[in-house]
C-alpha cells in the first residue's frame, strides 16, 4: 500500500477527531500540523506523535512529501486554504463549510477539477452510522414516498464559545456553516434536486457579528417539501430530523432511528465513528484515482440554496442588517 502523508491545519476540537482517525488508517500519518499558535501547534503534534509543526502554511504546501491537506481551520479561512493547496497540488480534505458563499464553494469545484486533485468536504453525518442506516433505509423502500422532511437545530449561543468551550477567535455562522450541514443531509437523503427556494434570516447580532436565526423552505423537484431551521437561541438545545412519509413518520434523533415510533437502529455515542469512515474514504479515493464521496461539487449544491436564503435578505432589507464580515 503506497503510503500518503498530510499536514492537518488546525489543533482545535474537530482536528482531534482527525489525528485520531488518521492513526487508525493503514498507510496514512500526519507530517505536520500547521496552526495560527506556534505554542499549541507544538503541543498538539506531541500528544499525536508528529515530529514537525509550523504556524507558516506554506512549509507545508512547499513539501513535496505531503500528498494531502486537512483543513480544519475556522469557517471563514476555508476557502484560502484550500484554493492554495490545491495550487500546490495537495489533495484536499476541508471541513465545512468549504466556502462561505456560493461562489466561492463553485471557484473551488473548478480548481479542484481544473489542477485533477481529490477534495472530500466533511459533511460528516453522510459516513455516520445513523446517517447511513437513515440513508439506506429511505433508498429500500420502506418509507414509501417522502412528503416532508423537517430539519431542527437549536442551541444557545450568546457567546462566542464552541462546543469544545473555549472562546474562539473567530465567528460562527449559523447559515453558511450549521445550515450547510442540515441542507447537505436534507439533499442526500431525499435523493433529489432542489426545484424552489425560500428563507428568513435574522439581522447580524451586534455582538456575535453573525444571525442567530435561520428557516428555510425547499421544494424538491420529486415534490418533497423540506424545511430546515436553526436558532442559536434556544435555551434548550434540541436536534431532530422527521420524515412525513407514505408508509409512516421516520424520526432521527441522537443515535437512535425511529419508524412508526419503533427503534429500527440505535447505536453506542461514538462521535469519531463517522470521522475515521469519512478519512478513510478520503484517503482510498486518492488510491483509487477517483472522485471521493461527498467531493466539491456536493458541498456546492448545499450552498448553492443558503446563498439563495441570504440574497433574498440583502435583496429585501438592505446590506447593512445582513453584510457578513467575510468575503468568501
Amino acid at each position: 500500500m503506497e503510503p500518503i502523508q498530510c499536514a492537518l491545519i488546525g489543533y482545535g476540537g474537530i482536528a482531534e477527531f482527525h489525528a485520531n482517525a488518521i492513526a487508525s488508517i493503514d498507510g496514512a500519518s500526519i507530517r505536520t500540523i500547521v496552526g495560527r499558535r506556534q505554542e499549541p501547534a507544538q503541543e498538539f503534534a506531541a500528544r499525536h506523535s508528529v515530529e514537525r509543526s509550523t504556524i507558516d502554511l506554506e512549509d507545508a504546501l512547499t513539501d513535496e512529501a505531503i500528498d494531502a491537506i486537512i483543513v480544519t481551520s475556522p469557517s471563514e479561512l476555508h476557502y484560502d486554504q484550500t484554493s492554495r493547496a490545491l495550487e500546490a497540488g495537495k489533495h484536499v480534505l476541508v471541513e465545512i463549510p468549504i466556502a462561505m458563499s456560493h461562489k466561492g464553494a463553485r471557484t473551488l469545484a473548478g480548481l479542484a477539477q481544473q489542477v485533477d486533485r481529490k477534495v472530500l468536504v466533511a459533511h460528516t453525518r453522510r459516513f455516520d452510522d445513523v446517517g447511513r442506516f437513515t440513508k439506506q433505509f429511505i433508498d429500500s423502500g420502506k418509507t414509501g414516498v417522502i412528503y416532508q422532511h423537517h430539519a431542527i437545530s437549536c442551541w444557545y449561543r450568546h457567546e462566542n464559545i464552541g462546543w469544545t468551550g473555549y472562546n474562539r477567535s473567530w465567528t460562527d455562522d449559523v447559515l453558511f456553516h450549521h445550515g450547510c450541514h442540515s441542507v447537505d443531509f436534507s439533499l442526500w437523503t431525499i435523493g433529489s434536486d432542489i426545484r424552489r427556494v425560500s428563507g428568513e434570516l435574522g439581522p447580524v447580532d451586534p455582538v456575535n457579528q453573525t444571525s442567530m436565526d435561520f428557516s428555510m423552505l425547499m421544494r424538491y423537484t420529486n415534490d418533497t417539501i423540506a424545511t430546515v431551521s436553526l436558532s442559536y437561541n434556544a435555551h434548550q438545545s434540541f436536534r431532530a430530523n422527521r420524515y412525513t412519509c407514505e408508509n409512516g413518520s421516520l424520526e432521527v434523533e441522537g443515535k437512535v432511528v425511529r419508524f412508526n415510533g419503533e427503534v429500527v437502529f440505535e447505536t453506542p455515542d461514538n462521535p469519531e465513528g463517522g470521522v475515521s469512515v469519512q478519512d478513510r474514504e478520503f484517503f482510498d479515493a486518492i488510491r483509487e484515482n477517483r472522485q471521493p464521496s461527498c467531493n466539491a461539487d456536493d458541498a456546492l449544491r448545499a450552498l448553492r440554496p443558503l446563498q439563495q436564503v441570504y440574497d433574498q435578505m440583502i435583496t429585501a432589507e438592505g446590506v447593512e442588517k445582513y453584510q457578513r464580515p467575510w468575503g468568501l
